[in-house]
């Protein structure tokens, strides 16, 4: 059995930070966490809020997946042409669903082949951990690639999602990163330490709002420029879990190669969360071809029982309306309009 830290490493001075979990021979031969690690890992991911596993997927399945996106980013990028904006696009020979801003792509690959490994989707070692975490019956929203670009900017400290209103978090974040993710190539920088089970209400009262990627955001950047972060380094074989509520950034990729990591989201059976869309990845047949251990996870977008497949009919339909040019120009306005006036009565609240 595997010692739940690194403790074969004779350096005791070794940052916190950096320390992870290496699943060992025998949890590789089970396919199961031992109990310690199992228990380290849900308390990483709480108290840190994030936790780095070591061996957990097997080598030649990193190679496989990193070959067969290299083709998909290729017809992406060629199928984008000159357009430089964030709408959905898809690719013309692959038919996947991406888009871009600022050179940085988020491609939603079809799961099949060896994106649609449990390895992948349900990786027995991260799964342990998220059991602990959302319960046995939590769902994936989306898989999808976070490409970083040369040209790509700085993202501003942000969180994936709002604050939450009690004690338990919303959903995990698995990356998975499909070539080496480095300190050279724009790295995941993020703010640990609990800041996942931070309230909303003084940011809000402050007017700090951790909900812009893309763009500038004085307020946040000034403030986290008094708090300490961490730029975290992947490898081929290993698996990041993180709380979507942890802020945290990409950077610049200097580089001339494109870096990326799979990111996969998963929630709380609850929770509602109306990013992405599980289409994107999947129709019927794929759904249908995937592994009995992975379809419940995405059960809820194909049974019209479901609440939540009711939700992503309006959703579709919401956004569909919303990307016209005219006819969805009210709507837009009439979302900033409640934007405003709900954080509005958040900082007075």
């Amino acid at each position: 059995m595997g010692l739940p830290l690194e403790h074969d490493n004779k350096n005791n001075d070794m940052d916190p930070l950096d320390r992870s979990i290496q699943i060992s021979d025998e949890e590789r031969r089970t396919g199961a966490l031992s109990a310690e690690n199992r228990k380290l890992g849900a308390m990483l991911l709480h108290g840190r809020g994030y936790v780095l596993l070591k061996n957990a997927l097997p080598e030649e399945l990193v190679t496989e997946l990193r070959t067969a996106f290299r083709d998909i980013f290729v017809d992406c990028k060629a199928s984008m042409g000159d357009a430089k904006s964030r709408e959905l696009t898809v690719g013309a020979v692959t038919k996947t669903i991406f888009w871009q801003r600022n050179s940085r792509f988020r491609i939603f690959p079809r799961l099949t082949g060896p994106f649609g490994s449990r390895f992948v989707l349900a990786n027995p070692f991260a799964f342990a951990i998220l059991t602990e975490t959302l319960g046995d019956d939590f769902y994936c929203k989306s898989v999808s690639s976070d490409t970083c670009l040369k040209g790509a900017l700085r993202q501003a400290p942000h969180r994936d999602l709002d604050f939450y209103d009690g004690a338990k978090p919303f959903g995990a974040t698995v990356n998975i990163p499909i070539m080496h993710c480095g300190l050279h190539n724009g790295p995941l920088e993020v703010w640990p330490g609990g800041s996942h089970l931070w309230h909303g209400e003084k940011f809000f009262r402050f007017g700090v709002l951790p909900f812009t990627q893309d763009g500038a955001n004085p307020a946040v950047e000034a403030l986290m420029e008094h708090l300490p972060s961490k730029k975290i380094e992947l490898r081929p074989g290993e698996l990041l879990i993180r709380d979507p509520g942890m802020w945290h950034r990409g950077n610049p990729n200097p580089t001339d190669e494109p870096r990326t990591m799979l990111t996969t989201s998963y929630f709380r059976s609850t929770f509602y969360y109306d990013y992405g869309d599980p289409r994107h990845n999947l129709d019927h047949e794929l759904f249908a071809a995937l592994d009995p251990s992975i379809k419940p996870m995405f059960a809820y977008a194909f049974q019209k029982t479901s609440p939540f497949y009711r939700k992503l009919q309006r959703d579709r339909a919401y956004k569909a309306i919303q990307r016209r040019p005219v006819l969805g120009a009210p709507l837009r306005i009439g979302v900033r309009w409640y934007e405003r006036m709900r954080d509005a009565v958040r900082r007075t609240g």
